[in-house]
């Protein structure tokens, strides 16, 4: 005969998957950039080892490879996460900064619309849309292959 004792764990176990699943969906958007047009200055920081240098960086006035890249990473599914799991996955692997700037004039610290490329293929958003910050946002798959797209249209070697 099964014990209460057991009954009971059994019960718990099947609470907390039902929970786990009911809640896994939770937070999963799509990416959407009402407007690809305001950018005419897209610059590419790429950071290796935690650092950069100007030769690790490139600027595209390329309006149409600007609207691109923003439509290649547009219905990428992402999950809200939190800031310090951005930062440890920032300081394991190397990464790419794309920021774009309204106009074509470069402004530091003012760009509307940033998104974050792992080297694995990860992709963080710190814009629901553009002039609009939000909690972080990770991609819940791995886009290598976007990536290296995205290097080789805007003609990226490092």
């Amino acid at each position: 005969m099964i014990s209460i004792k057991y009954l009971f764990r059994g019960f718990i176990i099947f609470l907390i998957l039902t929970l786990i699943s009911a809640c896994s969906g939770k937070g999963e958007e799509v990416v959407k950039i009402k407007d690809k047009r305001f950018s005419g200055l897209l610059i590419i920081q790429k950071v290796e080892d935690n650092t950069s240098s100007e030769e690790m960086q490139k600027m595209i006035r390329d309006k149409q490879n600007i609207e691109k890249i923003l439509t290649m990473v547009e219905g990428l599914k992402v999950k809200v996460t939190d800031a310090q799991k951005v930062s440890e996955a920032m300081k394991s692997q190397d990464s790419y900064s794309f920021g774009f700037m309204e106009g074509d004039k470069f402004k530091p610290g003012r760009s509307p619309y940033t998104f974050i490329a792992l080297n694995d293929g990860t992709f963080i958003f710190t814009n629901e849309d553009v002039n609009s910050m939000q909690i972080p946002r990770m991609t819940i798959g791995k886009h290598k292959k976007l990536l290296n797209e995205m290097k080789l249209l805007l003609e990226i070697g490092f």
